[in-house]
């Protein structure tokens, strides 16, 4: 921890040179304020296709790829996504979906030991300017109490700056990444446990988003506490909840707001949903281009990608 500790005041005395948040503020390298509007892809189960769907990602203005990954991927094949979303001038954002909706602290942990492998450090910090850790997705059921999540997320936090990251790190909400309540009682006992005060907190919106205020409410609950916070998934309401996820979620809420209180936000997803919840696909899959209903809501609607997205300034200047 002494090293760790010796590290952390060295990248203060030089200038970050790595995401930081302040507030409820994400910061760039640079120090500059930037707000992620981007976008999930399943780099994980599609390969090629997905690296090449990038490409047309980029196009939307989106300024984030959250790389939907697993631990079994190959870190050549990691390290190609992420250089090639820096080409790209989006920030890439990895995540391990291994762990969806498990409960033990230890399979969170040991995702938190996976980032922190000599070799995967090594790959990883060569990066470290452009790059988020999201440690992993919607770790947490719908039973897991605040406190228990809070504790684990310490350990995982602390074996991964104990590793040597310092840039910041993506904590998704329990409950299947939808309860907030842990961020709203416990977020800011996280972040100040972290030696780099560095965590950025991440919600999804679908089924148990079924309530226009309840976003409204929430989010600006978040926002008054100064809680640094991204909506990093969300659905909308398709057929009036008569799906798989019974997600009623008003998505223009989800958008209009986090444009009002700054904060990021990142549909879910690109494509490659299973035919029962092909609903969710921002693509059509028989082309991994051409927008659907859904992409052309999120892409184009008046708090959409294109209109919402600024390119991050670690970049230049757009």
């Amino acid at each position: 921890m002494l090293l760790m500790l010796a590290s952390v005041a060295s990248a203060l005395a030089r200038g970050s040179g790595h995401f930081t948040t302040k507030g409820d503020c994400l910061l760039d390298a640079n120090g500059k304020k930037f707000v992620i509007v981007g976008m999930n892809n399943p780099h994980a189960w599609f390969g090629e296709r997905a690296y090449q769907a990038l490409d047309y990602i980029q196009e939307t203005g989106s300024n984030t790829i959250r790389i939907v990954w697993q631990t079994s991927g190959k870190d050549a094949e990691l390290e190609r996504i992420i250089s090639r979303c820096i080409e790209l001038k989006m920030v890439p954002m990895v995540e391990l979906h291994d762990v969806t909706g498990n409960t033990s602290k230890d399979r969170l942990v040991a995702m938190a030991q996976w980032y922190s492998r000599p070799e995967r450090v090594a790959m990883l910090k060569k990066y470290e300017k452009y790059l988020l850790l999201n440690i992993a997705n919607e770790w947490g059921d719908n039973a897991m109490t605040s406190q228990y999540w809070l504790d684990a997320y310490k350990a995982a936090v602390s074996v991964m700056r104990d590793a040597g990251y310092l840039a910041t790190l993506v904590v998704d909400a329990p409950g299947w990444g939808q309860n907030i309540a842990p961020f709203l009682e416990k977020g800011q006992e996280l972040i100040d446990s972290d030696p780099m005060n560095n965590i950025l907190l991440s919600v999804h919106m679908y089924g148990s988003w079924n309530s226009p205020e309840k976003i409204e409410k929430d989010l600006k609950s978040a926002k008054e506490k100064k809680l640094p916070l991204i909506v990093g998934e969300f659905g909308y309401n398709y057929k009036d909840g008569d799906n798989n996820l019974g997600c009623k979620a008003d998505h223009k809420t989800i958008l209009s707001t986090c444009a009002a209180l700054g904060y990021g936000y990142m549909p879910w997803s690109w494509t490659g949903n299973n035919r029962e919840n092909q609903w969710l696909d921002i693509v059509d899959p028989s082309d991994w281009k051409t927008l659907t209903w859904w992409g052309n809501e999120v892409v184009n609607g008046k708090y959409g990608i294109t209109a919402s997205a600024r390119r991050c300034r670690v970049f230049g200047k757009k």
